[in-house]
């Protein structure tokens, strides 16, 4: 056991190591392929790195860094598993970080006689439920980091100076979050594109997140785009922050509860959802005003124009489509 801890140990301060053409192989790794291997860097903890390692070896088994990951976490694993198969409390780190991993069966199994021998703990405490809220606040934690992630790049855009300059005159904690902050933006010229933009810009994110399913916990996953439209003075003229079924997964997000595919009740929550976040963002960081209301029509839900800042929300007709919240000038200033 103490061999085990000191292995553990040394993981955590190696993590997954230094790849001395990993710069170099990023180049040609798609957008996504590189996002998914970056949250195997840079997690905090250890079971964030197994945890991710674990998505992409299931997304990209033939992926760019497959074998730098595979390699790691053939390594890591087991050993991790090995120190948390000491307790019940330790079983349910491992199921939380790895409900699918190579040693989640024997956990499972494990972890039924552990709670079989021990149902109350030193206190006289109910020691199965107290797990249990720790499961519930671990979950919790994943979908406000989720959350959070989404709503920065909001906040950011909703900004009336944000459409006035140039980006790089931009407040410096939008020009930080946009172009330092990976995954980086990957740009091109367009000359199609959208309120006289002249260059798109767009960086997906992958945002891991556990809900509740009745029967424990389950892995949700909400993929954001987010795409920038410059004008040849490389001011903002567009931001839209979409992904497949987006309102949906905001809905798991902020309730914590699964929604199953044609789900149409949670569907509408999720609409419902959207429309509330954006409302609220745009009251805080724009104007409250009842004029600042526009009127729509379908496919939008929400449109919000005033002080400098206009946002809509446009729910997808079908699964073809993703759902998208669009930031931008006012109509009259594109």
């Amino acid at each position: 056991m103490k061999a085990a801890r000191c292995a553990l140990a040394l993981l955590i301060v190696l993590g997954l190591g230094s790849s001395s053409c990993g710069a170099t192989r990023a180049i040609g790794a798609s957008a996504s392929d590189w996002s998914a291997y970056r949250a195997t860097r840079v997690s905090s903890s250890l079971e964030g790195r197994l945890a991710a390692a674990a998505r992409y070896l299931e997304r990209y088994p033939q992926g760019t860094f497959a074998s730098d990951v595979r390699a790691w976490f053939s390594e890591a694993e087991p050993v991790y598993f090995d120190v948390k198969r000491q307790s019940a409390a330790g079983l349910h780190a491992y199921l939380a970080t790895l409900s699918r991993g190579p040693h989640a069966a024997d956990a499972r199994d494990t972890l039924r006689r552990f709670e079989a021998r021990a149902p109350l703990d030193g206190d006289g405490l109910d020691a199965t439920a107290l797990r249990a809220d720790a499961r519930i606040a671990a979950a919790a934690a994943t979908r406000a980091e989720a959350h959070r992630e989404i709503m920065a790049y909001t906040f950011a855009f909703l900004d009336p100076g944000a459409f006035t300059r140039p980006l790089t005159e931009a407040k410096a904690d939008l020009v930080t979050r946009w172009s330092l902050r990976l995954p980086p933006p990957v740009c091109g010229i367009d000359d199609a594109a959208p309120n006289g933009g002249a260059r798109r810009c767009a960086k997906i994110l992958e945002l891991p997140y556990l809900v509740s399913t009745g029967e424990g916990t389950d892995e949700r996953q909400a993929t954001v785009e987010i795409t920038l439209v410059q004008d040849a003075r490389g001011r903002p003229r567009e931001v839209t922050i979409g992904g497949p079924d987006l309102f949906v997964r905001l809905e798991e997000i902020m309730s914590g509860r699964a929604i199953t595919t044609g789900d149409g009740a949670g569907r509408a929550a999720g609409v419902s959802r959207a429309v509330e976040i954006v409302r609220r963002a745009f009251a805080s960081r724009v104007s409250d005003a009842a004029g600042c209301k526009k009127r729509v029509q379908p496919p939008d839900v929400l449109a919000l124009e005033c002080g400098g800042v206009r946002a809509v929300v446009r729910a997808a007709l079908d699964t073809t489509d993703d759902d998208r919240i669009i930031l931008g000038p006012p109509r009259s200033a594109e």
